[in-house]
């Protein structure tokens, strides 16, 4: 569906070695993309790096672990892709954590830790991507969840973390629609990443009776999602966020 969409354009996508990320990184390579990806730890990264070159030795593409919070190191990330690549088209904030702690025993330490990587490093990573997409008429592709969409019972940092990235979905959306940038998110539902390998036989098999279709998604899945949003299929779609939860609610 998407082979040659992205040729000649440069996409950017955090928490880009594992899960979603990773198949997002995977399927814009594919489609002819020059893709720099991010991860948490550089070992990691390089790990996935490896698996991209043995699918494609030609695939250009680059990975680097920084942290998304610290706009010093955002910037000099930007000033090398330009450097490198000339441009930036679309980044996908695909970096995130959860925790399930109940609300009476949440530390601190642990609503700081989410909230910074959920909210704090999509704003980092929009603000100073702005002014290149700007110059190339790009786009932004936000990882939401239906947590943010519909709430859950524990953790509370995340739904409020996801809900608050569904709004700065908008408020972005709205402030440069003048300049010709779009930004959608995408809130998946339970996806088969190492984020749901934690859960109990007992909560899993729970989650899919009340999903729709049976089972919990694929990252491929949600990847597909994040391509139609970064191309011009959806080239007048700007502020949403597109639900895929195989029919969970």
């Amino acid at each position: 569906m998407f082979e040659n969409e992205f040729k000649g354009k440069v996409v950017l996508v955090t928490g880009g070695s594992r899960g979603i990320g990773f198949a997002a990184v995977k399927g814009f390579l594919a489609a002819g993309a020059k893709v720099y990806f991010l991860s948490h730890y550089e070992e990691t990264g390089a790990k996935a790096l490896a698996a991209l070159k043995e699918i494609n030795p030609d695939y250009e593409v680059m990975t680097k672990a920084i942290d998304l919070c610290d706009y010093k190191a955002v910037q000099e990330l930007y000033k090398e892709i330009i450097a490198k690549w000339g441009r930036l088209d679309v980044l996908v904030n695909n970096a995130g954590t959860d925790n399930s702690t109940w609300l009476t025993k949440l530390k601190q330490s642990e609503w700081d830790a989410v909230c910074n990587l959920n909210m704090k490093g999509p704003y980092t990573m929009m603000k100073y991507a702005i002014p290149h997409l700007i110059k190339t008429k790009g786009c932004i592709v936000n990882t939401a969840s239906v947590a943010g969409v519909y709430g859950c019972p524990t953790g509370l940092p995340y739904p409020a973390s996801k809900a608050a990235l569904i709004a700065m979905t908008k408020s972005v959306a709205y402030s440069f629609a003048d300049r010709g940038v779009r930004v959608n998110a995408v809130a998946p539902g339970f996806i088969d990443t190492d984020m749901t390998a934690n859960l109990s036989d007992d909560l899993k098999e729970g989650a899919k009776k009340q999903i729709a279709l049976g089972r919990f998604g694929k990252p491929e899945e949600i990847a597909g999602v994040v391509s139609f949003l970064a191309s011009d299929n959806a080239s007048f779609i700007t502020g949403q966020t597109i639900v895929a939860d195989g029919g969970m609610i």
